[in-house]
């Protein structure tokens, strides 16, 4: 029978001191980690435990709806709170709505509520829409009139020209369709067309929720042509003028209703000083008239016009945002992208992987790049193909993605096969992925150089924090000013398999461990052997100062081994270094 003999073995000492990220493939480099909890890169290449948290005295089972302009806002318990401060008066008792934010100018806009919120004076919001009908058995009145709403008093109608007609004289020509309104030249003894005629619609406060150049649809008109959309040329609190042209002046005592309305739309954006979305109801793409989220049905011929298309593709919208002065709305299979800087616009369709349906809050952009988790994985766009930054996560499935961006990091939380929810963190400049905790956080919002989030707990209650306690910037007020740093919490990491690429069986007979305490902390170290999924603890350790710790470790000669290391309180691990005894294949 062989037996090994002492100058048989082989001895070899290795380090890793340049430690990389999360890496759940079943072959990984030995610097990198099979599964982690709350470590991070920030300080790579050592291996340290993430930032403490800050939590906000903000809570409450209807706390969502999270955004920032200027500064940053929430809805609770129905109430919307901006800078830390509730606005009076504008409530939101439903919260199964998902609600989007979009910002232009001074305005906050709030969909699908449909309702605007100036950030510069909270006590002016109100909704986007309008709408006035008149009361039952109460006259309302027609006629034609001037661009300024006077009144036309004197004019005849009918389909031949009037004889004997005066310099100046009006007569609605009926022999054409649509009818004209002509006025007599004795200079030419000709029947001039006036270009553009109006109508005047008056009735009591009619005006008062209107403005001036607003397109409003008008229904209920005993004159079938009047039911239709139309500008608001002019208007006083009592009348309001559009185009078109009356034979007669008339009145009708039944309801009529005038109306501005947006578009039922899923996704939002802004950009050009437009708000645009889009529809899977209708397969359309909606542009607001320039400056003005309150008309999307404004075509006046001019370059600050509403828009609308039809999209060819198929299936459902599933995400939409601005980036770098483009609007993109994607689908679960292509993106279209839209051009131009006044209608009509041009939209150009590439088929390519899209934002997963469910992850429309997974579009981030992380410096100059984009990010969205597509049913294939998570990707990076530049605006060309969208290359996968996901092979990390071997075939491990996620859906119902959100996220975020804080110091070139691009923080995404998703759901599981198992309905975990767990949140990961890219760091585009090392090219790492970490993995966090399992955490259900419902929306993320970036701003003042600190990234907010809202997690949910399993009793359904849902919080308010801040992303890194330690690097937070600005100046916190109202409810934002109360919050506590989160306490030491577990974190953990397990290398890959060893010893995969040593053919003959082996030992390791000592593992050093060199790390800097930055506070008291003191941390395990468990191994297991040959995948035996049995974790064997080797000792525990408190660490004060900078120091090594070694573990001796006489093991039967095995094929592979893994690590796991697992502590509380914050410490950088510079190092780990292996002694490892090669043996014989037998």
């Amino acid at each position: 029978m062989y037996k090994p003999s002492a100058e048989n073995l082989k001895t070899n000492e290795e380090i890793i001191n340049a430690f990389k990220g999360y890496n759940k493939n079943f072959k990984i480099q030995e610097n990198e980690f099979s599964d982690e909890t709350n470590m991070t890169g920030d300080y790579s290449p050592v291996i340290s435990p993430r930032n403490k948290r800050a939590e906000f005295n903000v809570s409450g089972k209807r706390l969502h709806g999270l955004f920032a302009k200027n500064s940053v806002g929430y809805i609770n318990d129905g109430v919307l709170y901006y800078g830390g401060f509730a606005v009076s008066g504008l409530t939101f008792p439903d919260i199964e709505k998902q609600r989007q934010f979009v910002s232009l100018g001074a305005k906050l806009l709030i969909f699908p509520d449909k309702v605007y919120l100036n950030t510069k004076n909270l006590s002016d919001y109100g909704s986007l829409e309008a709408e006035f009908i008149t009361a039952a058995n109460s006259e309302v009145t027609f006629g034609l009139c001037k661009a300024d709403g006077t009144l036309y008093e004197n004019y005849l109608t009918g389909n031949i020209p009037p004889t004997s007609p005066q310099n100046n004289d009006l007569w609605v020509d009926t022999s054409v369709t649509p009818n004209e309104l002509k006025q007599y030249s004795e200079y030419t003894e000709t029947w001039v067309s006036i270009a553009t005629t109006y109508l005047r619609i008056g009735y009591t406060n009619i005006g008062k929720s209107f403005n001036q150049y607003d397109s409003v649809t008008i229904s209920g008109c005993e004159n079938n042509d009047i039911n239709n959309t139309f500008v608001i040329w002019d208007k006083g609190d009592d009348y309001i003028v559009i185009s078109g042209v009356l034979t007669e002046k008339f009145t009708q005592s039944t309801p009529l209703k005038i109306e501005r309305k947006v578009p039922d739309m899923d996704f939002f954006c802004e950009n050009g000083n437009r708000v645009w979305g889009c529809s899977s109801e209708t397969n359309e793409i909606f542009a607001c008239k320039l400056g003005d989220p309150t008309n999307w049905q404004s075509y006046m011929g001019i370059a600050s016009d509403s828009y609308a298309v039809s999209v060819g593709s198929d299936g459902e919208f599933t995400g939409a945002i601005s980036y770098k002065g483009y609007v993109l709305f994607f689908k679960e299979n292509c993106v279209h992208k839209i051009y131009g800087s006044n209608p009509p616009f041009t939209v150009n369709t590439n088929y390519i992987r899209g934002v997963q349906k469910g992850s429309e809050k997974s579009l981030v952009t992380v410096n100059e790049t984009l990010y969205y988790k597509s049913p294939n994985g998570i990707v990076m766009y530049d605006g060309g193909l969208p290359i996968s930054i996901s092979d990390d996560f071997s075939d491990d499935y996620y859906f119902n993605a959100v996220a975020g961006n804080f110091k070139n990091k691009y923080y995404i939380c998703m759901t599981n096969k198992n309905n975990k929810r767990y949140l990961f963190t890219y760091d585009e400049q090392k090219n790492i992925w970490h993995k966090e905790d399992e955490i259900n956080i419902k929306e993320f919002i970036s701003h003042n150089s600190n990234l907010y989030f809202i997690s949910k707990n399993n009793d359904g209650n849902k919080k308010l924090y801040l992303i890194d306690s330690k690097n937070k910037y600005g100046n916190f007020s109202g409810s934002l000013s109360g919050y506590n740093i989160e306490n030491n919490f577990l974190w953990n990491f397990e290398t890959g398999l060893w010893g995969l690429d040593l053919p003959d069986k082996k030992y390791y007979s000592k593992i050093t461990i060199r790390a800097i305490p930055v506070e008291n902390s003191n941390f395990s170290v468990y191994f297991q052997y040959n995948s035996n999924n049995k974790w064997i603890k080797k000792g525990e350790f408190n660490f004060e100062k900078t120091g090594s710790v070694n573990i001796p470790f006489i093991t039967p000669r095995c094929d592979h081994i893994k690590i796991k290391i697992e502590g509380i309180g914050d410490i950088k691990i510079l190092s780990i270094s292996r002694k490892i005894e090669k043996g014989s294949e037998k």
